[in-house]
């Protein structure tokens, strides 16, 4: 009889179940694409939605497993940060949940830069328009009913416990990453609230939490839902960026965590608090003593999803799966010199703060040049892309000199080989599919007392695949693109000011 931990990753792109033995082995998991509900600036999600489709994807991943339910000896939960989930006097969603790809409260950002309002001294970062606190004020201004309904404030993952518990809470990570916690008492803020005019809900926050307490325990209307054994053990989650860093095996500050997904995610730990670049974010890290500085836009490997499906896919010509088109991909690629294509791709097809103008865009193709030569360039936009967020992380004094890459990216050696070259730094990738899973199963060890501490569990949870190292003759060419990068960014914002 083996022992189990189950744990679910609710994301922004994807909803999964990971099932893993507790030594960190995956035996099964099962997913479905997140509903995201996108009309102008709003990103909303159906709440009561997104738990039918986490209550399918544990179900369908335990029958995937052949596993006795029984034997799956706790639950963990990571989610996607931020964004806001609220409950009503009678526990239902007041509307659909806000995420944090939400862009509505823009304006309300602009207005208190315009009033000098700013939370940096007590968060220790700038408020970001799918935070907790921008969503609500929004909401009282512009929908009172709903802000009156509001009883309890969640994040996903708090959210998803809850339906499986019946327990409420919020975590210390997502509670940090989301605006609603001082890093410096490591408590929820008041002051912070009533600086933006939403004091009262101050009393809406439930009990803090850590990731390794134990949260509660499955419901017997939640077991009936999830096929999961009424009473199994549910652990208190961790935000997906955190969740990430653990499953990458970082734990220590002597390495990045970089995430290549729909997210450029870049983040390094620190032990102590510094003042940093308006653009960085500050929580508390998992100990719940250091901290996670986190740079990230929306300019990473989702730059290749896009090219595929609306390019080379776009008019149906390509009649072949994904898995086979990355092989292609790959080896068309390693065919091009780093210095034989001066092409530079800008990976903004979203909105990003590494650029007040510019928007996706290829720039200097000419005759000779090919759709690899172009991907070969977007290889390349989306690791400069991540430079410059490193640069920012450096600049605050977070200096590592190898990273851990996760993330769509990793399926391709060519593109890890590049991050490396770009980022002149040792580049690894781990085993571990399903990374962010893995993470909270390293929580969730925890909590139920499989592992005393995190480094023994990341130690024989974790293990390394692939290990690249920079070469410095193609360093050199990518910096000469990177200023070219830099430059045709700095043009654009120049002329858009």
């Amino acid at each position: 009889m083996g022992k189990y931990i189950l744990c679910i990753d609710n994301g922004l792109t994807t909803t999964k179940s990971v099932i893993f033995t507790t030594d960190g082995k995956e035996i099964a998991s099962s997913l479905i694409n997140t509903v995201v509900e996108n009309y102008g600036a709003c990103a909303e999600i159906d709440m009561e939605l997104q738990w039918k489709n986490t209550a399918y994807v544990i179900k369908e991943s335990i029958k995937k497993s052949n596993i006795n339910p029984s034997d799956i000896v706790g639950v963990g939960n990571s989610g996607h940060g931020a964004g806001l989930y609220c409950l009503d006097k009678v526990n239902k969603p007041v509307r659909k949940a806000v995420s944090s790809m939400d862009a509505r409260a823009i304006k309300l950002l602009e207005e208190w830069d315009m009033e000098g309002k700013s939370s940096y001294k007590s968060l220790f970062q700038n408020l970001w328009s799918g935070q907790a606190i921008p969503i609500l004020t929004w909401l009282k201004r512009n929908e009172p009913d709903s802000y009156k309904k509001i009883e309890k404030i969640f994040m996903v993952k708090d959210w998803i416990i809850y339906k499986l518990t019946g327990n409420a809470g919020i975590e210390y990570t997502d509670a940090s990453n989301s605006g609603l916690l001082n890093p410096i008492t490591k408590n929820t803020d008041k002051e912070v609230l009533k600086l933006f005019g939403i004091e009262e809900m101050f009393d809406k926050l439930p009990p803090l939490r850590k990731t390794t307490d134990i949260a509660g325990y499955v419901t017997k209307e939640a077991s009936i839902e999830t096929g999961l054994n009424f009473g199994t053990t549910v652990t208190g989650g961790v935000y997906d960026v955190i969740a990430c860093a653990l499953g990458s095996g970082v734990f220590d500050d002597d390495k990045y965590s970089l995430i290549a997904g729909t997210w450029n995610v870049n983040t390094g730990i620190r032990e102590k608090l510094v003042y940093s670049a308006q653009t960085m974010k500050c929580s508390l890290f998992v100990d719940i003593d250091r901290y996670i500085y986190v740079e990230s836009s929306a300019t990473s490997a989702v730059n290749l999803e896009w090219f595929i499906d609306n390019v080379l896919k776009g008019i149906g010509l390509f009649d072949i799966s994904n898995s086979r088109l990355y092989k292609i991909i790959d080896e068309k690629i390693s065919q091009i010199n780093a210095e034989e294509s001066n092409i530079i791709y800008m990976p903004f097809l979203y909105k990003s703060q590494l650029s007040k103008n510019m928007e996706g865009s290829f720039f200097g193709i000419k005759a000779e040049h090919n759709v690899f030569n172009m991907l070969r360039a977007l290889f390349e936009g989306v690791a400069f892309a991540h430079l410059m967020h490193i640069e920012s992380l450096r600049n605050a004094g977070v200096v590592r000199n190898k990273a851990v890459l996760s993330g769509g990216a990793t399926n391709s050696h060519v593109w890890c080989q590049i991050f490396s070259d770009i980022l002149n730094m040792e580049i690894i990738t781990t085993e571990a599919s399903q990374v962010g899973a893995l993470g909270t199963a390293v929580c969730t060890a925890i909590a139920i007392g499989e592992y005393n501490d995190f480094k023994k569990a990341i130690g024989i949870m974790v293990k390394d695949k692939n290990h690249y190292y920079p070469d410095a003759k193609r360093n050199e060419v990518y910096m000469r693109k990177y200023k070219e990068f830099r430059r045709v960014i700095d043009m654009f914002d120049k002329v858009g000011g």
